[in-house]
């Protein structure tokens, strides 16, 4: 199967792929699953960036910057670390009521980093504990958020309370900052959800708003078939 992220217009298909994935295409298309994202262009300054942000966001970020943060970016992650995410999102998602990650999720995400398209980023409190995990897709330049979890503060000490409401926004502007550094153009906030407090959060970022599509396509009638009885399945 071939699959493309991020692309911009109709990608070159190999005759030979029964099956074609796409994920946060611009191309418009009828056979793939529209959704909204929010994109951020890192071409832009750091000052622009900083200004597009929402004043709500800013005060955070503020606060933030007087909290002993440590921050870890994994950009070849090991299966160690990617193991220790996964512990840490499950626990996360049980919390939430969401999804966990599944064995064969978890065999789609180490597939994507033995191709070198994950970077995992991590954010400690001034005593080890970790307080948010960031997992995202990278590729030609561009990266899109994948995962999120943060801990719970109910189950930790009252001085960490603070530190773990603004760890989330904190390694995000964190990351942003690196990803422009390091020569990435754009950053991909990942499907604006139905939620409203995640939908706030990536809008506080600044960006724009654009429609992106999504999904398989199969060229052949049983590829066609089996994309149905997998998605049935589901």
């Amino acid at each position: 199967m071939q699959h493309f992220y991020f692309v911009e217009k109709p990608a070159n298909v190999r005759k030979s792929m029964k099956v074609i994935g796409y994920t946060h295409s611009l191309v418009p298309s009828r056979k793939l699953v529209k959704s909204e994202t929010v994109h951020i262009h890192l071409t832009e300054s750091a000052l622009s960036l900083y200004l597009a942000l929402s004043e709500s966001n800013r005060k955070i970020l503020r606060r933030a910057q007087k909290e002993a943060y440590q921050v870890f970016i994994y950009k070849e992650p090991s299966e160690e670390n990617l193991r220790a995410f996964q512990q840490f999102y499950n626990n996360f998602a049980k919390r939430k009521k969401l999804e966990s990650i599944s064995k064969s999720q978890m065999e789609a995400i180490m597939l994507l980093n033995n191709q070198g398209a994950l970077w995992l980023s991590e954010i400690r409190s001034i005593c080890g504990q970790t307080l948010c995990y960031r997992l995202d897709i990278v590729h030609a330049k561009k990266a899109m958020s994948y995962y999120v979890a943060t801990c719970h503060s109910q189950t930790t000490l009252d001085y960490l309370k603070r530190p773990i409401r603004y760890a989330n926004h904190f390694l995000l502007w964190h990351n942003l900052l690196h990803l422009k550094e390091q020569g990435f153009v754009l950053y991909d906030m990942g499907r604006l959800m139905d939620d409203q407090n995640i939908r706030e959060f990536k809008l506080s970022f600044g960006g724009q708003v654009v429609n992106v599509y999504s999904g398989y396509i199969a060229h052949s009638k049983i590829s066609a078939l089996l994309l149905g009885v997998q998605k049935w399945r589901k």
